[in-house]
């Protein structure tokens, strides 16, 4: 029993007397009592994040129905890399663009692309072999829902042609 005493003091020497916990297994369930609480809270956070991007993807897959759906029913041009042999896309790293002009001088495309930028539209210079040397496009983007907003601007533009067509990477 002097054995037993001499590793357990003061209040501790009573707790273990009468077969409770002493203040080092108190603190050790507190500590556990804090972690599992911290890891339900993080388990919680986790299932919200998992839900709110499931619907948030619903949402952009619904959008995307819809942007592609306009596409079609307003009949605006949609031509995609593979039809469309000689047009150089390696150094194009997004999947469409809203075409507005060809031009066969490199000096009025980038007399165009200036035009643009002033405008506030990030443009792009797509170059081809036949015919019309090169092509200019307007707000690149990987996103349907992204390209038919910007359409739908960009077609209220002066500089807009009738005519403007949708360009999509293969």
């Amino acid at each position: 029993m002097a054995l037993l005493l001499t590793g357990v003091t003061g209040c501790d020497f009573f707790r273990v007397v009468a077969g409770r916990p002493t203040s080092a297994q108190l603190a050790e369930k507190r500590e556990t009592a804090l972690l599992q609480e911290a890891a339900e809270r993080a388990a919680a956070e986790r299932e919200r994040f998992v839900r709110d991007s499931l619907a948030a993807a619903g949402r952009h897959h619904a959008d995307s129905i819809a942007a592609e759906a306009f596409f079609a029913s307003s009949k605006v041009s949609r031509i995609r890399s593979s039809a469309l042999p000689g047009l150089r896309t390696d150094d194009f790293p997004h999947r469409y663009c809203i075409v507005l002009a060809g031009f066969s001088q490199p000096q009025n495309a980038d007399n165009f692309t200036r035009t643009l930028k002033e405008a506030g539209y990030e443009s792009v210079v797509l170059h081809y072999k036949r015919g019309v040397n090169t092509v200019v496009g307007v707000c690149p983007t990987d996103d349907v829902v992204a390209l038919r907003a910007a359409y739908e601007k960009v077609r209220q533009e002066k500089f807009c042609p009738k005519d403007a067509w949708i360009f999509i990477k293969d």
